[in-house]
């Protein structure tokens, strides 16, 4: 069983991805998995440093013999703040769940961001759970479908799980 659990200030992100990733590929996984673990985990880190002006960001990563989960949340400002900034008007968390989902980049209007949508991807391949928390809303993708919930409390920054069986994938058909 591999665990990797921290919480890892802003600007260390890079280091950290360095880190951990020479520790997934050391592991006996099925054919294109631990590309598939190390792809998630780098989308979104590039979407943290992009996106979010978080502080820190928060690392759990647990890979058993049948099943891996990874949750990583930011302290940042959350999907629906960073759609506003760049003037693109979600109407609510949900909403600016959809955009991130359909590939809606903050960074340049013209521009489209397939990180989270590949995240998706990956997810329903694998038979596997993508869950996102920002602001007041909750999305759950499972089995080609997306159910949204809200939060009693609103959520600082953003988090995203994914958990899925362990199994061969051949990653570059889905990506």
């Amino acid at each position: 069983m591999f665990r990797y659990k921290k919480s890892v200030a802003f600007e260390n992100l890079e280091k950290e991805l360095d880190q951990f990733s020479e520790k997934i590929e050391g592991l006996k996984l099925p054919k294109g998995f631990s590309k598939t673990v190390l792809y998630i985990t780098s989308e979104i880190f590039a979407n943290i440093k992009e996106h979010s002006h978080a502080g820190k960001t928060f690392i759990n990563i647990k890979i058993g013999k049948k099943n891996a989960e990874i949750d990583i949340a930011d302290d940042g400002i959350g999907f629906r703040t960073s759609y506003l900034r760049k003037k693109i008007y979600p109407k609510d968390d949900f909403s600016a769940i959809e955009f991130a989902l359909s590939g809606l980049s903050t960074k340049d209007s013209q521009e489209r961001g397939f990180g989270l949508y590949s995240i998706k991807k990956l997810a329903e391949a694998l038979g596997g759970q993508l869950m996102i928390k920002t602001g007041l809303a909750e999305a759950t993708i499972e089995k080609n479908r997306i159910t949204f919930h809200k939060l009693k409390k609103r959520t600082v920054g953003t988090l995203i799980g994914f958990k899925s069986p362990i199994k061969s994938v051949n990653f570059y058909k889905i990506i």
